[in-house]
């Protein structure tokens, strides 16, 4: 009898050569990226899948966002190079919201971006400020402000101009941000530039932020002069947009042999350019001072970006499934202090240009400056992402394998580590939390509706069938394997990760000083109630018993803050947001009106704390505490 030859297993995520692994990626949205992610791919040895149908692919490179093409990555084990949300959270009005919220509680941690207004929303606050400011000016016999008007959904210098007036602001249906302008900025040989800088974001369970060791320095190509009456008009002179200056009689196109008066440049040479102006200790300073710029921008938008990706992927996978480079575009003043002008969440990945021929016509071609510095960005990335995905799947070798080295010896620390402090955290944490607030979760509040007195009975019963609180203590103390809760997740993110840098990927978060950022994680605790409240119950926006609830369970209900007030507050909340907003929600807050009207709420209650930042802590701690209780029970 003929025995049946047993079929091939299928291949996964990509093919062997010689026993090793070749990855696959799917580049079927790569579009504007293909070139320098081909280039990328073929030096690696790794396969390439452009049909967009795969189901198998180890990454998926997507141009512009996340949501493109093949959906497939989100049940799988891949990866993908867009996070949810992410274009939105970074339009100049979005950014500039959350940066404010930062600078609301942080004031001194927060001075590195201009003071902005968004328009048409705060159009009288802008007049009033800009009326107030040149009568300074005239009183003090200097020129008169300047201030720069941004459309918030705008690239390539797009739609950008000059004003003093603000009567010469083109009202338009369009969102716009307008800031005052930088007005004395550092030049060199005469000229006004900005540095694009490439970031890496590569996990938000826990967080890790890598700062690209390569960037690119663009240059306006008129000789800057303070802004006046007569100059405002002058693009080539006052904006320093690649896309513009391209056009300019002056642009300067660099070669390899020369970059030293080229209109784009290597980060690298013009810190060297710079170390002939100031010490080495100043220049130093400000590549310190733009990495904790970096890292604290990061941590602002962080909370809606944790938000978007639980709205996105399953609850059940921790947040470690996408990656992004994003372009931080920063100028320097002519006292080195480094000022964020905006992030791009798509920073251009061209090697090449368009150039006129004779013809009139637009050719491409080649741009060595673009590659030399975009092509290792792309190759480490890649490579890195591999790392990590090896780490996970040991069984796996990975082509490419020389950078292995780099990381074994922390593979071994990290897991030791790891296991130690994750008990310690949540052991801790969880004690103190139950001992503290026991006797918190059992008060009921006199004046409570049938929707509050509803989800005050299901906390009860919840903390019933634990029996007593002693005995989930002694349970946590006896139970090594307890799950933990999506508070202790927020605390470990400060431990140390597995892998601190691959070549030209320096890791700047977490830092060596783990207390650095600490008090800036108080928005993420927020964005975790709203988390609970909102997304894990199926919604998108808070609605107004969710508000309630949240009123409720954080101890903010008394006699001088009633159902009614709360209430009151949410609807005044709710049409203010509806107003303004582009795509206004016609259910309930999205996080950022969910976050002002906690802070009022907490100002009404903790009135006596003295500032806002004290009631803020107070009343977000508290309801962290009834949640983390009834989450782990």
């Amino acid at each position: 009898m003929a025995t049946k030859t047993p079929a091939s297993p299928r291949k996964k995520r990509g093919t062997r050569r010689s026993g090793k692994y070749v990855a696959k990626v799917d580049t079927s949205q790569a579009r504007s990226n293909i070139e320098v992610l081909r280039m990328c791919l073929q030096e690696l040895g790794w396969k390439e899948c452009i049909s967009g149908c795969a189901i198998d692919s180890d990454i998926y490179w997507h141009s512009a966002v996340f949501q493109e093409g093949n959906r497939n990555f989100g049940f799988s084990s891949a990866r993908v190079n867009k996070f949810p949300g992410m274009c939105d959270l970074l339009r100049k009005t979005s950014l500039t919201r959350s940066l404010n919220v930062m600078r609301t509680l942080f004031p001194e941690e927060f001075d590195f971006y201009p003071k902005t207004w968004f328009l048409p929303e705060q159009n009288e606050q802008f007049q009033k400020y800009a009326s107030s400011m040149h009568d300074e000016d005239r009183r003090r016999k200097r020129p008169l402000t300047t201030f720069i008007v941004k459309p918030s959904d705008g690239s390539q210098g797009e739609g950008i101009y000059l004003i003093r007036d603000p009567a010469r602001y083109n009202a338009t249906n369009r969102p716009h941000v307008v800031q005052k302008y930088i007005d004395r900025p550092l030049l060199i040989d005469g000229l006004k530039f900005d540095i694009r800088i490439y970031v890496l974001i590569f996990n938000l369970d826990p967080l890790e932020i890598f700062l690209y060791n390569e960037g690119l320095v663009r240059f306006a190509t008129v000789n800057y002069q303070p802004p006046s009456a007569t100059n405002l008009h002058q693009t080539f002179m006052h904006l320093t947009n690649y896309s513009l200056n391209k056009r300019s009689a002056n642009y300067k196109h660099a070669s390899d042999e020369d970059q030293i008066n080229a209109s784009k440049r290597k980060l690298t040479l013009v810190w060297s350019q710079l170390s002939q102006q100031f010490s080495s200790n100043e220049v130093e300073r400000a590549k310190l001072l733009i990495e904790e710029m970096i890292n604290k921008t990061i941590l602002a938008i962080l909370p809606e970006l944790r938000i978007e990706y639980v709205s996105e992927l399953p609850l059940t996978r921790k947040q470690n499934r996408c990656f992004q480079i994003i372009g931080f575009d920063i100028i320097l003043t002519d006292q080195l202090k480094p000022i964020l002008l905006e992030v791009n969440a798509n920073p251009s990945l061209r090697i090449d240009f368009d150039h006129e021929n004779e013809a009139g016509k637009f050719i491409s071609q080649p741009s060595p400056i673009d590659e030399e510095i975009k092509k290792p960005l792309v190759l480490e990335t890649l490579k890195f992402v591999m790392l990590r995905r090896n780490q996970l799947e040991p069984s796996i070798e990975i082509i490419a394998s020389e950078d292995q080295n780099i990381v074994q010896n922390q593979v071994e620390e990290h897991n030791e580590a790891e296991s130690k402090n994750a008990d310690k955290i949540h052991k801790e944490t969880q004690s103190k939390s139950m001992l503290k607030n026991a006797t918190l979760m059992k008060k009921v509040e006199p004046n409570l509706t049938d929707t509050e007195e509803e989800s005050q009975d299901s906390t009860e019963d919840t903390i019933s069938e634990a029996v007593s609180v002693d005995k989930f203590i002694n349970t946590i103390k006896s139970n090594k394997s307890v799950i933990q809760s999506p508070m202790s997740r927020i605390l470990k993110a400060t431990h140390t990760p597995i892998v601190t840098s691959v070549k030209s990927l320096k890791m700047i978060y977490p830092t060596t000083s783990p207390n650095k950022y600490e008090n800036m994680l108080l928005l993420e605790k927020i964005a975790f109630i709203y988390i609970e409240l909102v997304i894990r119950r199926g919604y998108k926006t808070m609605t107004n018993r969710q508000f309630r609830h949240f009123a409720s369970i954080s101890g903010v209900i008394d006699s001088s803050i009633t159902i009614p007030s709360v209430d009151m507050l949410y609807a005044q909340i709710f049409y203010k947001w509806k107003s303004f907003v582009v795509k206004p929600s016609t259910t309930g807050l999205h996080f950022p009106a969910f976050i002002e009207a906690l802070f009022l709420l907490a100002q009404r209650k903790y009135s006596s704390s003295g500032t806002l930042l004290s009631s803020v802590i107070e009343l977000t701690e508290s309801c962290v505490r009834q949640l983390n209780i009834c989450v782990e029970v």
